[in-house]
């Protein structure tokens, strides 16, 4: 965001660039506190939420490439255009990002930091329960 706000914008790229920059910026910033408060809380599962989507918004620069090379091939060449490649690629890698996180959310239960006691339903916990040493 300060890159976009302290230089002058580059040529070939319009206004709408300018705020989607300023727009996704702020999500990554509002991702990165909510994953932070959220592991704050021992909410991992949250916290793994936020730092993917934070990681989808920083990784764009690379899916850009593709998506500016795959727009100007589709469509030619203009600021507009080029500014909406640009956006495809935040919004291809949060849509990956979100489905990579519902996906994993049915698989791997992961809830709050482990308290030093045994998972429930595991071998441990009947021993612990039963009284065995460990």
């Amino acid at each position: 965001m300060w890159l976009t706000l302290s230089y002058a914008p580059q040529p070939r790229t319009g206004d709408l660039l300018y705020l989607l920059r300023l727009l996704f910026g702020s999500a990554m910033v509002a991702c990165l506190g909510l994953g932070f408060s959220a592991i704050r809380r021992r909410d991992v599962t949250a916290h793994r939420a936020w730092m993917t989507r934070a990681y989808a918004i920083g990784l764009a620069a690379g899916t850009q490439v593709f998506t500016e090379g795959i727009g100007t091939a589709l469509f030619g060449s203009g600021p507009t255009r080029g500014d909406i490649a640009k956006a495809t690629g935040w919004v291809v890698n949060l849509a990956v990002a979100e489905w990579v996180i519902r996906r994993s959310a049915g698989r791997q239960p992961c809830g709050p930091l482990p308290t030093g006691r045994p998972a429930v339903g595991s071998a441990a916990a009947r021993r612990h329960r039963a009284g065995s040493p460990s």
